[in-house]
């Protein structure tokens, strides 16, 4: 299934907790403790708003989460990336498509 077509049945109001974003993304758990201490992934304000990260055993994350942990296993698998690499290449990546949404809404926007 396509990271889009999972994305239909994931959203921001639904939490997961650690071991089940490992399970759903392929990320180590190492992989994943430092993504998050990298600030490319980060356990929900509850588990961190302002407060130091605590247990890990116990952060939640966004559902959506899942969708960027697979795609940093992605990462992982088909280039070689450490969790730096993986952190970069994500943000990266998500600054692409955040530029591609607003190049299409200005092609809108022009067509009117």
């Amino acid at each position: 299934m396509s990271d889009d077509a999972i994305l239909q049945f994931l959203d921001e109001a639904t939490d997961i907790a650690m071991d089940e974003l490992l399970a759903a993304s392929g990320l180590a758990r190492a992989e994943l403790l430092e993504l998050v201490e990298l600030g490319a992934f980060g356990p929900r304000p509850g588990a961190r708003g302002g407060e130091p990260l605590g247990d890990p055993a116990g952060w939640r994350f966004s559902s959506r989460t899942i969708v960027l942990g697979r795609r940093a296993a992605r990462l992982r698998d088909d280039f070689g990336l450490d969790a730096a690499g993986m952190a970069l290449a994500l943000a990266y990546l998500e600054r692409i498509e955040a530029l591609e949404r607003r190049l299409r809404e200005l092609e809108c926007q022009l067509l009117r």
